[in-house]
């Protein structure tokens, strides 16, 4: 009977220490479980998390699609004023060098006409003078031919200037 007593405590001892293992591991998966469920509600969370940053994420390129277009738009106006302000430049240096090259025409222009001028005031003291000249070799002419005329004719008083016949 003491083999008997010492089987039963020895299988009391296994059953014990079996037990013990069981009870160890129960509690061991039940911790394991709460991390399971834990863990499980976190992702779900970082997902509703990562859902709502995607939603913001579209509601903000959402609102941001017609800036970006205003953007753009405003882009090509800056581009297009500067093409239009770089022809513009081009137009008025055009328009500067074409009045440079009229000016200096102009004054081309200014020096020969002031030199003809001059040259016709020359020319014509020169004609004056021809004229006074002539006018006297005319006069003289005629003083001479008026000194053999006949005065009693009217043609010959015509030809010589003389209004009446000498009496």
């Amino acid at each position: 009977m003491r083999a008997l007593s010492a089987l039963v405590l020895l299988f009391l001892g296994v059953l014990v220490v079996f037990a013990y293992q069981a009870i160890k591991q129960e509690l061991v998966i039940r911790e394991l479980k709460d991390h399971i469920d834990m863990a499980t509600t976190q992702v779900r969370r970082d997902e509703d998390g990562i859902i709502q940053a995607k939603l913001k994420i579209q509601e903000v390129n959402t609102l941001l699609t017609p800036v970006n277009q205003k953007k753009a738009e405003l882009t090509k106006k800056k581009q297009d004023g500067s093409a239009a302000a770089a022809l513009v430049l081009k137009s008025l240096q055009d328009c500067q060098s074409q009045k440079t090259e009229a000016e200096t025409k102009m004054n081309a222009d200014f020096e020969t006409l002031q030199n003809l001028k001059a040259q016709q005031g020359s020319e014509k003291v020169e004609a004056d003078d021809e004229i006074k000249g002539l006018k006297q070799q005319i006069l003289d002419r005629d003083s001479k031919i008026c000194e053999f005329v006949d005065m009693t004719n009217a043609e010959g008083r015509k030809l010589c200037g003389v209004a009446e016949a000498p009496k």
